[in-house]
């Protein structure tokens, strides 16, 4: 059994009019939540399921929210040099549930650009200087880049990419290329964490397991729930014809055939235990 989600569109100052128009859109879309239950944007499904009010259907378990976003992203232009706080300190801050950890793997070509050093980015805060704090690099088609809460990051135009993240809009900004947008800079100092480039890129990706999820590249077999496909080629699930980008779930106690390139998402140590930490 599967369960289609269907998208919502995003609007932002860096978008693209190439994700609107994929997606019936002239605007410039930023990003297309695939998947997701926050208040923000809450995914409907084909079936009519709601995935926070039938969450426990779904995963076996009862969260705060569905505790998974799922994105896909591209931009014309560079986002925000930004920052995501941890669980406690977005429940110190903001009176959040939880932070933002999350992951980008690059459909195509894309730049990203990371702050190593918190301290060098105070500096370029004062100065002005950004090309001295920011760490830039060109990923390849199938790259993976963590992302844990705390790295100072930023993404470069012409990314296009899926990205797995906890359910959190919580962005802090410190630089926005002089756009004129609010920064958040005394919070963004408060939860930068140093960090390497190479510690956070995996090429040919094939997958990657944190605390707070579990991501798999897979083309043909049976998943079994819970788990979020993410379609990345055509091809077939439960004997449907999928296309690119198309998301379903398969829920707990449940299973479906795939015969397509996908991403398999999953919940991670975190939320597993949730039921003992809770």
């Amino acid at each position: 059994m599967t369960i289609k989600v269907l998208p919502k569109l995003r609007k932002q100052i860096w978008g693209s009019h190439r994700l609107g128009r994929m997606f019936g859109s002239e605007e410039k879309i930023g990003e297309v939540w695939l998947l997701s239950g926050h208040p923000l944007f809450i995914t409907e499904t084909s079936e009519g399921l709601d995935l926070n009010k039938d969450m426990e259907k779904i995963l076996g378990k009862v969260f705060p929210r569905f505790p998974l976003l799922v994105k896909l992203i591209s931009a014309e232009d560079w986002l925000s040099v930004q920052v995501h706080p941890d669980d406690e300190e977005a429940q110190k801050l903001e009176k959040e549930p939880w932070g933002k950890t999350e992951a980008w793997y690059f459909v195509e070509n894309g730049q990203i650009a990371i702050g190593e050093d918190p301290e060098k980015i105070k500096e370029a805060f004062s100065s002005g200087n950004w090309d001295e704090a920011l760490k830039k690099v060109n990923v390849q088609p199938g790259t993976f880049v963590f992302l844990p809460a705390g790295t100072v990051h930023a993404l470069g135009p012409s990314g296009f990419l899926v990205e797995v993240q906890q359910s959190s809009d919580l962005t802090y900004r410190v630089y926005d290329w002089d756009r004129g947008r609010e920064l958040h800079v005394e919070k963004a100092f408060k939860v930068m964490k140093k960090r390497k480039i190479e510690d956070l890129l995996i090429k040919n990706f094939e997958k990657f397991e944190c605390e707070y999820f579990r991501i798999r590249k897979t083309r043909e077999e049976t998943l079994k729930g819970f788990c979020a496909i993410v379609v990345l080629e055509r091809g077939e699930l439960d004997g449907r014809r999928v296309e690119p980008f198309e998301t379903f779930i398969v829920p707990e106690g449940e299973s479906a055939y795939l015969n397509a390139l996908a991403l398999e998402i999953k919940l991670g140590s975190f939320f597993e235990g949730w039921g003992e930490r809770t």
